[in-house]
């Protein structure tokens, strides 16, 4: 039973965003899969990684196949993208002794969350007695993009307004047509799986202040429902610890080169966010029953689709909205977006996942093709690409 008395450590430091720490930094997680060569089949070592790798280059994750790497902070996106591209090459080193193949998509095309195996650590153990089959099912993979922000007022209202980009970003992003083996008619079936399948999940609710965000979590801790801000699963999210804001919409990607340009895009966006609140040019909030529409459209057609304009409430093509998002920001961002230009004029990795499938009817094929171009454009972007931080 537990002790009401027994003091414990608060989850939000008290000098959480007040710690004069430089604003607009990034940083990011990547989540991958780890597989047989010759099944093709989801398999573990994560753990044994984790047992000879260098501590915070990677992360255990809720299942023995899942490996997540963790980058430095830097000023621009580009040193993001060498640190992932730097702990692949690590994780390639694993995997070739382990006999794995490693691959970086939101979903693995074929893996049976059945046969996983849940790691032996705590968090992840308490989860699994918790949340059982719901937790259990959860073999997704995602791209998280940290941007420091300094003060709590700035914070929240990065938080409310950034959940009205959660469709943009991941329209863009969209790597996960397939789940169990099944094409599932969704460009994104991650999002769909991760958001729907627990609470404290998915698009967030606004926060009218700093002290309903504390109390939430207050809420939360005194009842014994979570154990730390990790149980918060929001498409967006504080990580008060760290000092930034956390944005959890993008499928992982395959190729590191988009990655940086997801990136790149996230800072200049929060820049711009910044700018208005420091400004006073505060601008509306959007409800959650407005962006999930939105949502929608983007985990089921990417780029392809329309998007609800929140003003006039009149469908827009997608793609228009998103080239609009890019050419302002390009605007007035010291940031290179040229990456994020890129990524509008070329098919997503969604697409091509499908496009194997069509050509070879083999969901096998997709895994080992993912695998084969995790590979290639990691070394090309290792040979092509360390050009110093921007």
């Amino acid at each position: 039973m537990r002790d009401q008395n027994r003091e414990e450590a608060p989850l939000i430091p008290e000098d959480a965003f007040e710690t004069g720490a430089p604003e607009g930094t990034v940083g990011a997680e990547e989540e991958l899969w780890l597989a047989d060569p010759q099944t093709t089949k989801l398999a573990g070592g994560a753990q044994n990684i984790l047992a000879s790798s260098p501590e915070g280059h990677f992360t255990g994750e809720l299942i023995d196949c899942e490996i997540e790497s963790n980058t430095g902070v830097h000023r621009e996106a580009h040193g993001v993208a060498r640190d992932i591209v730097a702990r692949r090459k690590e994780l390639f080193d694993h995997t070739e002794r382990l006999g794995r193949m490693l691959g970086a998509s939101g979903t693995h095309p074929l893996g049976d969350w059945r046969e996983q195996e849940i790691i032996d650590k705590p968090h992840y153990q308490r989860l699994n007695r918790l949340l059982g089959w719901l937790i259990r099912r959860n073999n997704t993979f995602a791209l998280h993009i940290h941007y420091a922000v300094s003060g709590r007022g700035k914070i929240v209202y990065l938080f409310n307004r950034l959940r009205e980009y959660v469709p943009h970003f991941l329209a863009l992003s969209v790597n996960s047509p397939f789940w169990q083996g099944e094409n599932t008619d969704m460009l994104s079936s991650r999002i769909l799986i991760f958001s729907r399948s627990m609470h404290r999940a998915g698009l967030p609710e606004p926060l009218s202040s700093w002290e309903e965000y504390v109390s939430y979590v207050d809420f939360l801790k005194r009842s014994g429902t979570i154990n730390g801000l990790q149980e918060i699963w929001w498409d967006v999210r504080p990580h008060p610890r760290l000092g930034t804001i956390e944005f959890r919409a993008p499928d992982t990607q395959t190729d590191p080169r988009r990655s940086e340009a997801l990136v790149a895009l996230a800072a200049a966006l929060c820049d711009r966010l910044c700018a208005e609140y420091d400004s006073g040019e505060i601008r509306p909030i959007r409800p959650v029953r407005e962006i999930e529409e939105n949502k929608w459209s983007a985990q089921r057609y990417g780029p392809y689709g329309s998007f609800i304009d929140h003003d006039t409430h009149l469908p827009v093509e997608t793609k228009k909205v998103l080239y609009h998002l890019v050419s302002d920001l390009e605007r007035d961002t010291r940031r290179d977006l040229s990456g994020a230009r890129r990524l509008l004029d070329e098919p997503t990795e969604a697409e091509r996942q499908l496009e194997v499938w069509r050509e070879s009817g083999s969901s096998e094929e997709v895994v080992r093709d993912i695998a084969r171009r995790t590979r290639e454009a990691t070394e090309s972007y290792a040979t092509g690409g360390e050009d110093g931080d921007l």
